[in-house]
């Protein structure tokens, strides 16, 4: 009688490596503000899922009591992180404050970025050690704050949110996030796009300004840049990576982040 044959053991194949996801406007010499903004927009879901940002979420809502947690203010809340991280002075976007005496709106941040050299946007890859962007544009607070006013009314932002333009003093500006404006008991949230007359850990929800010292805070709607504009295809692309590596960490890692780029200035 033959021997049985002996069974050989089945080894599984191993799981193909995730592709990666292509790089935003690879290879494109110029991009659209428009395209720009439906890009930023196509990263949130991976930004929300992020459990980072998710505890930041929830300690906001600790902070800030009247707040009632529901799908869509958090949707918001990952909208106004984006935005406030590209754009606040030292942040994902290599925004740097200095004083310019332009007028409250952003403008000539957008002119800048027209002309942003080459050697600039090979640098924007954001491939360095700790992933720091060089300077692409320099602004005054009421610029920064204009700026990211403008991007967060064109990434999704609900109907239940307002960003507008805050004068804490006479010569400083900074945003603020309202929520339920119309409503008897609106929230106010200070989004401070500059550290000035602030501390060093101050972050987004700041306490370090009242943001009802200001009676009213009108909805900033104003059309800094239109859709058309053309940026180069490299520097839009390089702020989209910069939302897609750093966009899912905690508030306390980009602040350390953006003290260690602020430090090598």
């Amino acid at each position: 009688m033959a021997e049985p044959a002996e069974e050989v053991a089945q080894v599984a194949a191993p799981e193909p490596e995730p592709k990666p996801d292509p790089i935003p406007f690879a290879g494109a010499k110029q991009v659209t503000v428009a395209e720009l903004l439906a890009a930023i927009e196509t990263e949130l879901p991976a930004i929300a899922a992020s459990p980072a940002v998710r505890r930041d979420y929830e300690a906001l809502l600790a902070d800030q009591s009247k707040l009632e947690d529901s799908e869509e203010l958090y949707q918001d809340y990952v909208r106004i992180k984006v935005a406030f991280e590209a754009t606040r002075d030292g942040g994902l976007w290599g925004l740097e404050w200095d004083i310019t005496n332009q007028e409250p709106r952003s403008d000539r941040i957008w002119e800048q970025w027209l002309g942003v050299e080459s050697e600039a946007l090979t640098a924007m890859a954001f491939n360095g050690a700790q992933g720091q962007p060089p300077t692409t544009a320099i602004a005054e607070c009421d610029e920064l704050s204009a700026l990211f006013a403008f991007i967060t009314q064109r990434i999704g932002l609900s109907r239940a949110s307002d960003v507008g333009l805050f004068w804490p003093g006479g010569n400083h500006t900074v945003a603020v996030w309202t929520i339920d404006a119309r409503s008897e008991h609106p929230t106010r949230i200070v989004v401070p796009t500059t550290q000035i007359f602030l501390d060093e850990d101050a972050s987004l929800g700041t306490h370090g300004f009242n943001p009802w010292k200001q009676r009213k805070i009108y909805d900033y709607r104003r059309q800094d840049a239109e859709a058309e504009l053309v940026l180069p295809g490299p520097l839009a692309g390089a702020f989209v990576q910069a939302i897609r590596k750093h966009g899912g960490r905690s508030q306390a890692e980009l602040l350390t982040l953006r003290a260690e780029r602020l430090s090598s200035q």
